[in-house]
């Protein structure tokens, strides 16, 4: 819609006058609070003085607003994402165990480090990027529950 020179000249007016857009959407009728916004970028008005802000809503209020209507979903999508990531690594290290091969349920499945452990790899399974989840799988050997659990105790065995 084609402004006429009255609502351009209204328009200056009103807003440096720091009449809220609302005010002068209602002022000037049929024109709406955007059309006025960009009606005055085009124009080059500045306003000397800003009105008062009204509150709003904080990003993090929204995003926990957000999380709540939607929690069942996150978190069904978070445990097949984590569940996806470590079938991934599962498949880099052979898929069974080095030990015993044992391949029925990849829940069973454990990382060992073999060597100088940075973090703990089920974390960073969950929390990470893949790149850091890599440099760490390389320190791992893939066992079964049985066989971590029996090498970590090598020295507790009852005969």
């Amino acid at each position: 819609m084609i402004w006429s020179g009255e609502e351009v000249k209204l328009l200056r007016k009103l807003y440096l006058e720091n009449k809220e857009l609302k005010e002068i959407s209602e002022i000037l009728k049929g024109r709406s609070a955007k059309a006025i916004s960009h009606k005055v970028s085009r124009l080059d008005l500045v306003r000397e003085k800003l009105p008062p802000n009204r509150s709003r809503r904080s990003r993090n209020e929204y995003d926990n607003n957000y999380y709540i209507r939607n929690r069942i979903r996150i978190q069904e999508n978070r445990k097949k994402r984590i569940r996806k990531r470590k079938e991934w690594l599962v498949g880099l290290l052979g898929g069974k165990c080095a030990k015993c091969g044992y391949i029925k349920c990849i829940s069973a499945l454990d990382f060992h480090h073999r060597s100088d452990k940075e973090e703990m790899l089920s974390r960073l399974i969950k929390d990470s990027s893949k790149q850091k989840v890599l440099k760490e799988v390389k320190k791992c050997i893939l066992l079964c529950a049985n066989c971590h659990r029996e090498l970590h105790a090598q020295g507790d065995i009852v005969q």
